[in-house]
């Protein structure tokens, strides 16, 4: 049986990245798939990421978050969608207010 190059938690299914081509493991393609991959891992291990905040007199505040609480889903659901160089959208209407203007 042929093993498929792959990220952990993520598959041909529900990534934009194919990992069988050799483009995909490029430096400006692994740095943003390696920490998605990096955190449903440690999902699944239980394990929590630090999650580096603010308060409201602006210092630094170290904490932990969940997988799920970061995506607002678990990362490893198969509903879980990994769309690499996506536009996102809440930024797309603040661009096209400054062009139109």
């Amino acid at each position: 049986m042929k093993e498929t190059p792959g990220l952990f938690g993520q598959t041909h299914n529900n990534s934009s990245r194919d990992y069988s081509k050799e483009e995909s493991w490029g430096k400006n393609q692994f740095n943003s798939s390696f920490p998605a991959s990096l955190i449903a891992y440690m999902s699944s291990k239980g394990v929590k990421p630090v999650y580096l905040k603010t308060d409201e007199n602006n210092h630094v505040v170290h904490d932990y978050i969940s997988g799920t609480e970061l995506y607002k889903i678990n990362p490893l659901s198969m509903d879980a969608f990994y769309n690499f160089e996506a536009s996102f959208s809440a930024y797309l209407s603040v661009a096209h207010k400054r062009i139109s203007t």
